[in-house]
């Protein structure tokens, strides 16, 4: 049995992504690790495909000690950035790297016209281990213990808002709104996001509060989830939940949108967006017009996907 290393640090939507191949590198009999900070490690606590490990960010001559002990045969490079280069020259095994479509992506920004050619992260991160292993129609993958998932369960169907995002150009601004139209249906609506996050909406508020198995269980617990362009939309793909993903200053065309059977996309088409690879810096307009999005064209598009 092969032994696979699979190297994917950041970000924690990256690394949920990275399970797309992950799975079934397992099922197709390879003994799969994966390394990543130490931070994103719990979120594959409950999934038996692949051994994790969890690194220092900062201590290269450690991750660098750790690639070694684990003594691969093949390394995947899903990253493909300065520490991986580095660990390549020190690691004299087999390895493969996925294309970041760098060029393409600020190509989006830089020249509008490109927004329509559409991508898959997944799809790339398949790409990436075709000369072992031929992907089809890839998709993130987590297993959550049913004994997390119980503790969330509701008598009332459950819509989840992923109301948090790191830059101001990937936060919806009208959460409060489309929550309020949710309870009112009847919908029980839990507020998910990271401590960082601020929140300005109704609903049972775990923003904040959760671990991420815990945030993990709460999405696999829901009939719907609602997020910005940030984790919680991967998470959602990743246990079989449909998604809403909205979309303000970064684009579906950066790869990271979910796929037509995963759920829909939101996103206001404008001439200045996307205006940045990672939803960084200000607006030049003030207001964050991409953001300027009806919550009652949400809210008709989520009873719609809830049948």
């Amino acid at each position: 049995m092969d032994k696979v290393l699979v190297l994917r640090f950041s970000s924690l939507g990256d690394v949920i992504l990275t399970t797309a191949v992950l799975k079934p590198l397992y099922d197709a009999g390879f003994d799969v690790y994966l390394m990543t900070y130490k931070e994103f490690a719990p979120i594959f606590e409950d999934s038996s495909f692949v051994k994790v490990l969890g690194v220092d960010k900062q201590n290269i001559f450690k991750v660098a000690r750790s690639v070694k002990s684990v003594k691969p045969d093949i390394v995947i490079d899903l990253h493909k950035n300065l520490k991986t280069l580095a660990l390549r020259s020190v690691l004299k095994t087999t390895w493969f790297s996925y294309n970041k479509r760098s060029l393409k992506r600020r190509l989006c920004v830089w020249f509008k016209v490109f927004k329509k050619e559409r991508f898959y992260i997944t799809d790339e991160y398949a790409n990436a281990v075709k000369p072992i292993l031929d992907i089809k129609n890839s998709k993130p993958y987590l297993e959550v213990n049913p004994d997390r998932v119980e503790k969330f369960l509701s008598s009332k169907p459950v819509v989840s808002l992923g109301v948090g995002a790191r830059y101001d150009k990937k936060r919806y601004k009208y959460f409060k709104e489309l929550s309020k139209m949710l309870l009112e249906k009847g919908f029980e609506v839990r507020l998910l996001g990271g401590k960082d996050d601020n929140v300005d909406a109704y609903g049972i508020n775990y923003v904040g509060k959760l671990s991420l198995t815990e945030a993990l269980a709460c999405v696999k617990s829901s009939k719907l989830v609602i997020s910005n362009d940030s984790s919680i939309t991967h998470m959602a793909r990743a246990v079989g939940v449909k998604v809403i993903t909205i979309f303000g200053g970064t684009d579906p065309c950066f790869g990271f949108a979910p796929k037509e059977d995963e759920g829909i996309i939101v996103s206001k088409d404008m001439p200045c967006k996307p205006c940045d690879l990672h939803g960084k810096g200000v607006c030049k307009y003030g207001d964050y017009p991409c953001l300027d999005i009806e919550p009652k064209f949400i809210f008709d598009k989520a009873i719609a996907l809830l049948g």
